[in-house]
């Protein structure tokens, strides 16, 4: 055997290489690569209807601002609301501010509109508060604090008309003076049409009771001969229907008394026709009883 033996060589099994991770890794890049993708996709989706909406929103900005100032023009809207109207679209769609529009706007209502507006108010609030037409002084008067900033809406010029001596002599301005008006009537105007404070109340003396021409005589009293009508001052009409109302009460007054005269004659008259009666009787029943007893004795 030569002293040799027979060589064995033990081979070590082959074992598969493990690239779970690395495959793990390629999913994970591809994922991302993919969201990566899908991102940038729906970014350039959202740009482009954001750029789409801009360029359909700039595309009608001319019409819209057309149409608000149409309303404007017409009186649909205020000047400020055109405005906010202009600038809110603008925000809205990301346009540029439409400032020079806005001055647009500025111009349409300060140069056309104002003017004939103001004059109308002017108008309208003399006739409404004064109760006539405006003098043309008078209009150019307002219309110069319009422009100075002393009135900023009509509302001023017809407050400042009520607070007016014009409209304090025309018109009444507190409760007692509207509450003479309803009892008395309204107050007279002197020549310049100015209040005198006095008023005219009608009086019908058919209203008045009456009383006999003897009972006239009895009582003494002369009675005044009031006029048809009163002119004073609230207080002397008061003071006027007072003595009415003091008439009109004595004379009912008087009236009870005599009738209360007249009853009182009648009842002692029947009184004393009584007293005879029972007198006659009496002496008639003394008269029989002494023939009695002297037919008797």
């Amino acid at each position: 055997m030569g002293g040799g033996g027979t060589r064995v060589e033990y081979k070590s099994p082959e074992i598969p290489r493990d690239n779970t991770f690395a495959e793990y890794l390629k999913y994970q890049q591809e994922r991302e690569a993919r969201a990566e993708q899908r991102a940038d996709t729906e970014k350039a989706e959202q740009k482009a209807a954001a750029e789409a909406r801009k360029s359909s929103a700039a595309a009608a900005y001319s019409g819209m601002r057309s149409g608000i100032e149409s309303q404007l023009r017409q009186g649909l809207i205020s000047y400020n609301d055109a405005a906010s109207q202009l600038r809110d679209y603008a925000s809205k769609y990301d346009l540029s501010p439409p400032e020079q529009d806005v001055a647009g706007l500025t111009d349409i209502y300060t140069k056309e509109l104002l003017p004939g507006r103001r004059a109308t108010g002017i108008t309208s609030a003399y006739k409404e508060i004064l109760g006539r037409e405006a003098k043309e002084e008078e209009k150019t008067e307002a219309l110069e604090r319009f422009n100075q900033g002393y009135y900023s809406t009509v509302q001023d010029l017809r407050d400042s008309l009520a607070k007016s001596t014009e409209y304090q002599d025309k018109f009444n301005q507190s409760y007692l003076d509207n509450y003479y008006d309803t009892m008395y009537g309204k107050q007279a105007t002197d020549a310049a049409g100015k209040k005198t404070g006095q008023r005219t109340f009608k009086f019908d003396k058919n209203l008045l009771p009456t009383y006999a021409d003897a009972t006239k005589a009895r009582a003494g009293v002369q009675l005044p001969n009031f006029a048809d009508t009163f002119t004073g001052t609230p207080s002397e009409l008061e003071e006027n229907l007072q003595n009415v109302r003091d008439t009109r009460k004595y004379l009912y007054s008087a009236g009870l008394t005599n009738l209360q005269g007249e009853i009182d004659k009648e009842t002692q008259k029947l009184k004393n026709e009584g007293s005879k009666e029972v007198a006659k009787i009496n002496s008639f029943g003394s008269v029989a009883s002494n023939l009695v007893s002297g037919f008797w004795s």
